[in-house]
């Protein structure tokens, strides 16, 4: 991961923190980046998640990703 794209990661991450609430329907993830990562940031909705993952993949404390079956 660049560092600008870990720095961009990272303030998303500073954002969810401050704005997101797990309970409530009306302070989800999608709440926050359209009323603060994308006048923030200006990124799409894509890269917003795809950045999360990102950031809890390269944590040395996130949880580990589940693993699920294959076909082959």
């Amino acid at each position: 991961m660049f560092k600008s794209t870990q720095k961009r990661a990272e303030q998303i991450m500073r954002l969810l923190a401050e704005y997101y609430e797990p309970g409530r329907q009306d302070r989800c993830k999608r709440w926050v980046y359209l009323h603060h990562v994308l006048r923030t940031l200006g990124i799409s909705e894509r890269t917003f998640y795809r950045y999360l993952g990102e950031y809890s993949r390269r944590q040395p404390n996130a949880p580990p990703m589940p693993e699920y079956p294959t076909l082959f």
